[in-house]
């Protein structure tokens, strides 16, 4: 029992740090321009917090079977408390996600209109070609007029 609710500890409190990451994410997010390395650093700790989650997970309910009981616990006092505040934390940070991802579309819209924009420009001719002389030829007719 004991480690059950050492589990369930660590379930809170690896869910609180997941949601302070997808609050830092989402304020991010909501800026106009965006740091890449700062968003990488928040997606491999997120990616990192929830592995850890879902190891915890897998041994409470391994924990439970040995047990005998199932959440959310109730003639257990002390672990259904936890497992309410899991619960809830669970229920804040499936918000912030939800949140997350629309915002992150309009960022990859942005990019791949700005991505068209570039290779629109870089795709017409240029006015020198590479040893450095005028590709445009002389429109026109010439006259040789001598007086």
């Amino acid at each position: 029992m004991n480690s059950l609710r050492a589990t369930l500890s660590k379930m809170q409190h690896l869910l609180e740090e997941l949601e302070s990451v997808l609050s830092e994410e989402l304020s991010q997010l909501k800026r106009p321009q965006v740091n890449p390395v700062s968003l990488q650093m928040l997606s491999d700790s997120k990616s990192r917090l929830l592995s850890a989650i879902n190891f915890y997970d897998e041994q409470r309910k391994t924990e439970e079977n040995l047990a005998g009981i199932i959440a959310p616990y109730p003639h257990h006092a002390p672990l259904r408390a936890s497992w309410s505040k899991i619960v809830a934390i669970v229920a804040v940070t499936k918000k912030l996600n939800l949140s997350v991802y629309p915002l992150i579309e309009i960022h990859m819209q942005k990019a791949a209109s700005l991505k068209n924009m570039v290779n629109k420009a870089g795709s017409g001719t240029s006015l020198y070609n590479a040893h450095g002389k005028s590709q445009d030829q002389d429109t026109g007719k010439a006259y040789n007029i001598t007086i």
